[in-house]
């Protein structure tokens, strides 16, 4: 009997769908979608193609999959500090960390949601656009209170490049991190959340 056949008697189906899609987190975030082959996905989760056509009708059909569920990972985590208690620079820190902490842990995870191999198909596009404005719009929500006071409304010009800022410059503090891996979690979030945060009194002067 074959390693692939022993592990698939000894998985439970479920077992065998999340090995698949751990798998193919790894395998797209590295090679994009369309390099990764279905057989190269099915060989790193220890599965045969037949299985993971038993579970998945295509690889599009499986990448989609792993971009919702990977997005919705990513939302709950960010989300806790987003919607927690405390003041605007509390929630704030919370959320950098929560950011930062899920980018450490699941790099792949972030790479294909954050910075994906380019596909040039519309509608793999399209789902990654639809899960960047979903995060978007959370940090927007964040921040709507403290825009607000400063006098940028929600949907202004100035509203989105602040929010826009703020997400991309939590990024590249992750991408950081990841390159200098000595630096503890409170470390880098401290920096990066009095950074964020000293700027928010000042928002109104680039009122447009």
């Amino acid at each position: 009997m074959s390693t692939t056949e022993g592990l698939r008697r000894r998985l439970s189906a479920s077992a065998r769908r999340e090995r698949i899609e751990a798998a193919a987190v790894e395998v797209f975030a590295a090679r994009g979608y369309d390099a990764a082959s279905v057989g190269e996905i099915a060989g790193a989760a220890g599965v045969s193609r037949t299985v993971l056509y038993d579970h998945f009708r295509s690889k599009r059909d499986l990448y989609l999959h792993v971009l919702d569920t990977q997005n919705a990972a990513m939302l709950a985590e960010v989300g806790a500090g987003i919607t927690g208690a405390g003041a605007g620079r509390d929630r704030m820190r919370a959320t950098v960390a929560a950011y930062l902490s899920f980018a450490r842990q699941r790099p792949a995870a972030r790479r294909i949601l954050v910075d994906p191999i380019p596909t040039g198909d519309p509608e793999l596009d399209r789902a990654l656009r639809t899960f960047r404005t979903a995060r978007t719009q959370a940090v927007a929500t964040m921040l709507g209170p403290d825009l607000d006071r400063a006098g940028l409304p929600h949907g202004s010009t100035a509203a989105e490049v602040v929010v826009e800022l703020l997400i991309t410059g939590v990024d590249g503090v992750a991408r950081w991190w990841q390159e200098h891996p000595a630096a503890s979690l409170d470390e880098v979030t401290d920096v990066a959340a009095r950074l964020l945060w000293a700027g928010v009194p000042h928002l109104g002067e680039v009122r447009t």
